[in-house]
């Protein structure tokens, strides 16, 4: 039988009989590989190589397509019954806590009911208390609001300092002035 006759057929076969795990996937996948590396030898001993090659691809491309479609789901497939058995966990530990969660809750109840004080009626303001409330919150927002502003004016005064310190700093360091250059030899020998 000739290579293509027998990748062909490798292929058809691959395509009927699905691998049932990831194990028979790599062995059919190594086999294939195997299989393509010998027919690339083959192939680079040939005329025309380029030509071979492209075709070997092809083959190796439609070989592979369905061992690769099985990977997926199988991966797909352990997937869910991750998720299935991470949900199940999931439902267990729920479970188990509504189950000691009540048993905890009734204890909880039943110890501390008598201990629990009646709640009174909350009650509005009276306008008058509700204009005493405004009025003490307006003089605490004036109040930090006065605070601010001083707080902001001695900022100011430290950073007008500071640059006072810098400018006398930079002053005593300047040095003289630099004597200017000397002219060139030409035009010092020509009178004005």
């Amino acid at each position: 039988m000739n290579p293509p006759a027998l990748v062909l057929l490798l292929v058809a076969t691959a395509a009927s009989v699905q691998p049932a795990t990831r194990a028979e996937v790599a062995a059919q996948r190594a086999a294939i590989e195997q299989r393509f590396a010998r027919e690339q030898a083959e192939c680079e001993k040939r005329f025309s190589v380029a030509a071979c090659l492209d075709d070997l691809r092809q083959r190796r491309h439609d070989a592979l397509v369905p061992l690769v479609r099985r990977e997926h789901e199988l991966a797909a497939q352990e997937r869910r019954e991750r998720a299935e058995a991470q949900v199940e966990r999931v439902r267990e530990r729920e479970l188990a806590a509504a189950q000691e969660g009540g048993q905890h809750h009734e204890r909880i109840v039943a110890a501390s009911a008598p201990l629990l004080p009646a709640s009174r009626p909350l009650r509005a303001l009276s306008p008058e208390q509700a204009a005493q409330a405004r009025q003490q919150a307006e003089q605490k927002a004036d109040a930090e609001a006065a605070r601010r502003r001083e707080q902001a004016r001695e900022r100011e005064l430290r950073q007008q300092q500071r640059l006072d310190a810098h400018a006398a700093r930079e002053k005593s360091r300047s040095k003289p002035l630099a004597a200017p250059l000397p002219l060139s030899g030409a035009s010092a020998s020509q009178p004005n």
